[in-house]
């Protein structure tokens, strides 16, 4: 029996080695509440996840302190979730949004993942608390982003959301430029009235 259980830890690291090396950082935060995630964020929405890329030229800090340390450049590609937003609390985003992730798929076949990064899955609706700037945000499992039937209480917090940014009257205008231009409004995150 024991035999049998060394076989198989065997034979389950040969399999990992030949499958490509994955490097995990560990995630080390507390939890935020509904009010300081809020707070902290500087855009919150709801939206469905439509796809996944790759995109190159998308700083890492980890693939860019590992390259300092070994003095190698590091050629990699950032894992970037794209979501349809349907609804929005702060920060007014556009109807489409990105998400930049901590992971990255490397020139070597290894790749690196954060535990701090969120895991969404495609065709699910999450309510997103997101951080960063204007064109990159993110948003981890240090916020307080959840699939949007697990976000009940958050949205008793939140209120009533608005929808994202459409201009009919200047349909071949940029959503990035009609997001900037809409902006100088900021807002946007407004308590709920007690009734």
């Amino acid at each position: 029996m024991i035999q049998l259980t060394k076989h198989k830890l065997i034979l389950t690291f040969v399999v990992c080695l030949f499958c490509g090396a994955t490097k995990t950082l560990a995630c080390d935060c507390p939890l935020l509440t509904t009010e300081q995630a809020i707070k902290q964020s500087k855009a919150v929405f709801s939206g469905e996840v439509i796809g996944f890329e790759y995109r190159k030229d998308i700083p890492n800090w980890s693939m860019d302190e590992q390259a300092k340390r070994t003095g190698k450049a590091i050629d990699y590609e950032t894992l970037v979730v794209k979501v349809h937003v349907k609804q929005w609390w702060k920060g007014e985003v556009p109807t489409e949004i990105y998400l930049l992730t901590d992971s990255t798929r490397n020139a070597d076949g290894t790749s690196m993942h954060s535990s701090c990064d969120y895991t969404f899955h495609r065709g699910e609706t999450y309510l997103i608390f997101a951080t960063g700037k204007e064109n990159d945000y993110r948003t981890s499992n240090c916020q307080r982003t959840r699939k949007l039937t697990e976000a009940k209480d958050n949205l008793k917090i939140l209120g009533e959301g608005m929808e994202p940014l459409e201009n009919k009257d200047e349909p071949n205008k940029s959503m990035d430029v009609r997001a900037k231009e809409r902006l100088s409004q900021k807002l946007v995150y407004r308590k709920p009235r007690k009734t």
